[in-house]
């Protein structure tokens, strides 16, 4: 008797990272919603949880994990890779963590706000030493044989105009060097500082969250937040956001606003 084979299409995968740490998010008490109903998600490891046999339609899936904000994503199954239509989801904390650092939170609301994200320009986990264009391949400084690019999102510090640009990085490769998932869009000189992104989470309503953790000093961070296409950069001492704008339709100086959880 010939032993059957089942097989399952893989509808879509989710991997929950912290977005004040990059680090994958595995909790047991989970909860996923797509459109209100309640579904159900195989558990993978390192935060990836599996759907599968569904159908690949558009949706809102809302994401429920203890100790983080709720989160709500859009699944646009067009914008996706149609063998691996993958999805990474930042959870911003709800509350201390479990090693007892303190959460510092910028809240406020931008009319055609897309997205807010920061870098600490003081803690670059790396440098660029060489980036070929035609290979799309970057290679690094690292005072160690392995690089120390332990995530895959990150931005590159331009110092003169301080903005920084997003890469994702797709393969580590040897010599100390990384294949990036997309071109840079600008030229950045030898020794231009990468450090690791943080982002933040907005609304529909163009109301916005942004969390640090109070692990030190120094949090100057360079916030970058993005309005109906275009970017705007300001350095953020969250020690001190009373009064802070991003722009002139930013809620300010309010303690339901800006404020230290």
């Amino acid at each position: 008797m010939e032993e059957g084979i089942i097989r399952c299409k893989l509808t879509l995968l989710l991997r929950l990272l912290d977005a004040t740490t990059g680090a994958a998010v595995d909790e047991r008490n989970i909860r996923f919603q797509k459109d209100g109903e309640n579904c159900f998600a195989h558990a993978r490891g390192q935060g990836c949880y599996i759907f599968m046999d569904g159908s690949r339609e558009n949706c809102l899936m809302q994401v429920s994990v203890h100790l983080y904000e709720p989160q709500t994503i859009r699944v646009d199954y067009e914008k996706l890779d149609p063998v691996l239509p993958s999805i990474d989801v930042f959870l911003i904390p709800s509350e201390k963590n479990r090693r007892g650092e303190a959460l510092l939170t910028l809240k406020g609301q931008i009319s055609g706000l897309e997205a807010v994200e920061a870098i600490h320009p003081g803690r670059p986990v790396t440098s660029i030493r060489s980036f070929d264009a035609k290979k799309n391949v970057m290679t690094v400084f690292s005072p160690n044989r392995r690089i120390n690019m332990t995530s895959i999102y990150y931005g590159i510090l331009n110092t003169e105009k301080n903005t920084f640009e997003d890469i994702v990085v797709a393969e580590e490769l040897e010599d100390k060097r990384v294949r990036l998932k997309v071109p840079l869009q600008e030229e950045f000189s030898p020794n231009s500082p990468i450090c690791k992104i943080l982002y933040g989470q907005v609304f529909e309503d163009g109301k916005f969250l942004f969390k640090v953790r109070d692990d030190g000093e120094n949090l100057n961070y360079l916030v970058k937040y993005v309005v109906n296409g275009v970017a705007g950069y300001k350095m953020v001492d969250f020690h001190h956001l009373e009064g802070v704008k991003l722009n002139e339709d930013t809620v300010t100086g309010e303690a339901d606003e800006w404020h230290r959880q």
